[in-house]
């Protein structure tokens, strides 16, 4: 339910139209405002106005309640308290921008993107639809904190290895030794595949996945910020470029919504005063403070 709209609908359009069908004191509302209400609540809430009595009344209520708040803050006086009353204001001339962008979004017609799309994709493919080389991998971690031995768990670290390159099932190691639990369930085998600039993976084990050569193949132990591992490449994914219909949703988007930024800072300019402001200057001056004279710079 967009709140926002029913409510800059009663703060801002003035007299309302329509027939009356809810009376309090010197409160109404019109058909109007009830139906766009009921039209523009949350389902669950929408549901029960068409079944339940109580629910309807208090939804009504609620009407009345936000229309008085709406008078009782239009008769602030700025004299009395003007820091609220032109918090007030300000908070009105906020929505109403906001409000005019949402209308101006919803009215705006849009052009095919499809050929700008293209052109896009055409000059750009190599940076826009590349896919990097993936590698999936195992690895068997000895965990080795601030405090640890280091030449003796690299040393328990590379005994793993060289029973790996003996033979030994790597899997059936990874699950008796690693300390890793999020891999070692499944032989070591990690979640993700991993791209030789993936930030969230310490660059030492990058550069040791990447120096592999084929499917199989065993790493030298390698030192991280979690201890010392032992990986074996399991996968390459061959880089490649994506066609245009696999990344064609997504230029779309993107386009739309800089033409949808653009068309809607040229309707503010087209807004503003065509001549120059006529400006009290010494008036503006006691608000802000003289501007710098030429001497001054």
């Amino acid at each position: 339910m967009t709140w926002t709209f029913f409510l800059l609908a009663i703060l801002f359009c003035g007299p309302v139209f329509g027939e009356t069908v809810v009376w309090s004191s010197d409160i109404t509302l019109s058909d109007g405002e009830v139906a766009f209400a009921a039209a523009n609540s949350p389902a669950s809430i929408k549901s029960s106005l068409g079944t339940d009595p109580d629910s309807r009344y208090d939804f009504l209520v609620s009407l009345v309640v936000s229309k008085k708040i709406s008078e009782s803050l239009s008769q602030m006086d700025p004299k009395q308290d003007p820091a609220t009353y032109y918090a007030y204001v300000f908070a009105l001339l906020e929505a109403a921008r906001e409000f005019d962008q949402k209308v101006f979004q919803r009215d705006l017609e849009l052009p095919d993107f499809t050929a700008l799309a293209m052109e896009r994709y055409r000059v750009s493919r190599n940076v826009i639809a590349s896919v990097p080389e993936i590698r999936n991998a195992s690895h068997i971690l000895l965990l080795c904190g601030d405090s640890c031995d280091e030449d003796a768990v690299r040393e328990e670290t590379e005994a793993l290895r060289q029973r790996a390159l003996a033979g030994e099932a790597f899997d059936e190691l990874a699950v008796e030794y690693s300390q890793d639990p999020g891999s070692k369930t499944r032989g070591g085998l990690l979640s993700m595949g991993i791209q030789q600039d993936a930030e969230n993976v310490d660059q030492s084990f990058r550069d040791e996945l990447f120096s592999l050569t084929n499917v199989g193949d065993i790493s030298e132990v390698v030192k991280s910020r979690f201890g010392f591992h032992i990986i074996r490449l399991e996968g390459v994914t061959e880089p490649r470029i994506r066609s245009f219909e696999e990344v064609e949703g997504q230029l779309v988007r993107e386009i739309e919504k800089r033409y949808r930024e653009d068309a809607y800072q040229q309707r503010i300019m087209s807004l503003a005063p065509k001549e120059p402001l006529e400006v009290d200057s010494e008036a503006l001056d006691a608000i802000m403070g003289p501007l710098p004279t030429e001497s001054d710079q």
